[in-house]
């Protein structure tokens, strides 16, 4: 016969069982006649509803970090109900990524204290620079230059890896447009980084390849016609890289796409082909120069605010250089400089390292000082020319570094005579008379 059953609540602690868990476990036992085993049943808790085993609606969460670029992530993620997975996996809508970037673009300043604090050395450089700041205007070409960069921003949204970075976004400080009141001297300002062009190539002065990088190119837009026959370093390459496209357009399996990319890129190498054998090229390496976004040196139906060959003065420091205009850049960057002028203000710049990070170097571009026709670089008179530019901008001080053309043959030095070690007024002992007793003795 089953007797009324009873509940003990049975707690194990740590304390008696050393190998338990604290786990506390509730028991029903029931009690039996002797000899009989009794009947343990676990009591189970009641099964939560559904909802509480699923996430806390709406579900957010946010992290912060930051790209390669610069640009700072703020990533938040909310999860919502919806229907069935099936039905969410066909809805493109249920799993997306809503991409908002936000950028401040910078107004061009015009102050001299502004450009103090970048370059304390400055007003002591150019004497006249208060003066002309009073009537100066920012150019119309810095409000376009952030406006390209924008756009270039808003082109690449789907592909974060190709987003300007943040140093590139922000490499320009300002823009002005001076001019001297009695010269009427005109000049632009440009305050901004400088970057490292390492383009170009010329057999004519050069004929080893130099100054490579990963975006190298042997061509500038400074040209002129070659002088000697003694071929381009980078000729070979170049009929090489032709010889292989037109291999490829031969063959039957090709995507129209493909054929298109193919057929494109045979007229460019085929009129790159006859730059390398026709022109010379200024060298990063060798030549001094700086290179303008291309919008500052190539407008459609309007004269640009200065031309490829413009004579430029580079401020670093205490330190003045010249240069010209060399070449043209991408439309959305700004401050950039050849290998030769960069090695001068760090000698560690390279193709992968600029030489100066900050917006601290100022660039003196003369607009319509171009040379006609252009000409093989001649340094001696690309130094007197910014002299005389800077003087009819009311005049410089410091010293105008002057560039060495390291292809033009040194003259061997002229051995000078071996000087007397001994007094320079001593004769020396007469010569022996050959009539003499000694002398015909000896003989």
């Amino acid at each position: 016969m089953r007797v009324a059953s009873s509940f003990r609540t049975c707690h194990f602690g740590a304390a008696v069982f050393l190998t338990a868990v604290s786990l506390q476990t509730a028991c029903k036992r029931q009690t039996s006649p002797e000899g009989v085993r009794p009947e343990v049943e676990e009591v189970q808790p009641p099964e939560p509803p559904l909802s509480s085993k699923l996430p806390t609606i709406p579900y957010k969460k946010m992290d912060t970090a930051r790209l390669f670029s610069g640009i700072q992530i703020k990533a938040t993620l909310q999860a919502d109900f919806g229907t069935t997975a099936t039905t969410e996996r066909q809805d493109p809508g249920s799993y997306e990524l809503d991409l908002t970037v936000r950028v401040r673009v910078p107004r061009p300043h015009q102050s001299l204290p502004e450009l103090q604090k970048l370059n304390p050395e400055i007003p002591n450089l150019l004497p006249s620079l208060e003066s002309l700041l009073s009537t100066a205007k920012p150019s119309a070409i810095f409000e376009e230059l952030y406006q390209r960069k924008v756009a270039n921003v808003q082109s690449n949204l789907a592909r974060l890896d190709s987003l300007l970075s943040r140093h590139n976004f922000f490499d320009t400080e300002t823009i002005l447009e001076l001019e001297h009141p009695d010269t009427h001297r005109r000049a632009l300002l440009v305050q901004a980084d400088m970057d490292v062009d390492t383009d170009g190539s010329d057999g004519d002065r050069l004929n080893t390849p130099t100054g490579e990088s990963s975006t190298f190119q042997p061509f500038t837009s400074y040209r002129w016609p070659k002088l000697s026959k003694r071929a381009n370093p980078f000729l070979p390459e170049w009929e090489k890289r032709l010889r292989e496209c037109e291999k490829e357009i031969a063959t039957d399996k090709l995507t129209p796409a493909r054929k298109k990319e193919l057929s494109e890129r045979q007229t460019t190498l085929k009129a790159e082909l006859v730059d390398l054998k026709t022109k010379s090229f200024l060298v990063g390496s060798l030549d001094p120069y700086v290179v303008l976004p291309i919008p500052m040196v190539s407008r459609k139906g309007s004269e640009p605010p200065a031309k490829v060959g413009d004579f430029c003065v580079v401020i670093h420091g205490s330190r003045l250089f010249p240069a010209i205009v060399g070449d043209a850049g991408p439309s959305y960057k700004s401050g950039e400089a050849s290998l030769r002028l960069c090695r001068e203000i760090s000698q560690k710049a390279s193709g992968g390292a600029r030489p100066e990070n900050d917006l601290k170097v100022t660039y003196l571009v003369f607009p319509g000082t171009a040379e006609s026709p252009r000409q093989v670089p001649n340094y001696e008179q690309w130094w007197t020319r910014c002299d005389s530019l800077l003087q009819e901008l009311g005049g410089y001080a410091g010293e105008l570094f002057f560039f060495e053309d390291s292809t033009k043959p040194r003259p061997k030095p002229t051995p000078s005579p071996t000087p007397f070690p001994g007094d320079p007024n001593f004769i020396g002992p007469l010569a022996p008379d050959p009539n003499s007793s000694q002398t015909q003795g000896k003989n």
